[in-house]
């Protein structure tokens, strides 16, 4: 067929095709970007929120008050283990009786 039997002479772009592949892989990789971008927003939102109550209860809590709470509650701590190991030897004794009574039946 020759252009003079009505055919149109047909226009390849072959570059135009691959600028097309390009363009569209860039505009998926923008969406991907965009949703990285609007988590790691809504995450540093979270955070931000998780800082701001952690300054106020700062702000609430004085360094000495917290000294004296923190030196109270490692007395009261030492007070339960001496009452735990109280506890234990008193088991032991217990056992140490209830065994010996068996023995002796």
């Amino acid at each position: 067929m020759s252009n003079s039997e009505g055919r149109k002479p047909g226009i390849d772009f072959p570059q135009f095709d691959a600028l097309e592949g390009a363009v569209r892989r860039a505009l998926r990789q923008l969406e991907v970007w965009r949703e990285r971008a609007a988590s790691s927003e809504a995450e540093r939102r979270r955070l931000q929120q998780l800082l701001d109550e952690l300054g106020r209860v700062s702000e609430e809590l004085d360094a000495a008050e917290a000294a004296v709470e923190i030196k109270r509650l490692r007395e009261e701590n030492e007070r339960l283990r001496r009452r735990l190991e109280e506890g234990r030897r008193q088991t032991e004794k217990l056992a140490r009786e209830v065994e010996f009574l068996e023995d002796m039946r």
